[in-house]
């Protein structure tokens, strides 16, 4: 770790969902209304704790729940446990390749299973048969087995 870093989870999480937005320094400081000084010294991981208000600004300005951000500064959150992504950040070393491996495969399941970007991939919600197809299905009565 590096002289003075004191959360570099946090830091390599707002970093990659910048770059992964394709927003610059001036991009976020200008939608955030925080100075991108502060940007740059949060993604090098230079805030330990960053205060409550500047994470909700920030979980605004990247579209991410504030409770990943929440859960990466040490705070907790009890109306939710933080993302998938977050938690694996904060629980284990993964280099920002697998961070972004891993949120190009929940968007891809997002957009695959129809998950609404307000509701976690894991563990999934389940839904209600709206297909006419599954709704025949379930409306039939099974059928019978034969004797082999």
């Amino acid at each position: 770790m590096s002289k003075g870093v004191k959360n570099p989870s946090l830091g390599e999480f707002v970093k990659a969902r910048r770059l992964a937005l394709n927003l610059s320094y001036q991009d976020v400081a200008v939608a955030s209304g925080l100075h991108h000084s502060y940007w740059n010294k949060l993604e090098a991981g230079l805030y330990d704790a960053p205060a409550p208000k500047h994470l909700m600004t920030i979980a605004r300005t990247l579209d991410v729940p504030f409770e990943d951000l929440y859960s990466l500064a040490g705070y907790e959150s009890p109306e939710r446990l933080p993302g998938f992504t977050p938690y694996l950040r904060a629980k284990y070393e993964l280099p920002p390749e697998a961070i972004a491996d891993l949120e190009r495969y929940f968007e891809l399941l997002r957009r695959y299973y129809g998950i609404p970007k307000d509701q976690p991939v894991f563990p999934p919600i389940k839904k209600q048969a709206t297909s006419t197809k599954t709704a025949r299905l379930k409306s039939e009565p099974p059928k019978a087995r034969r004797a082999v």
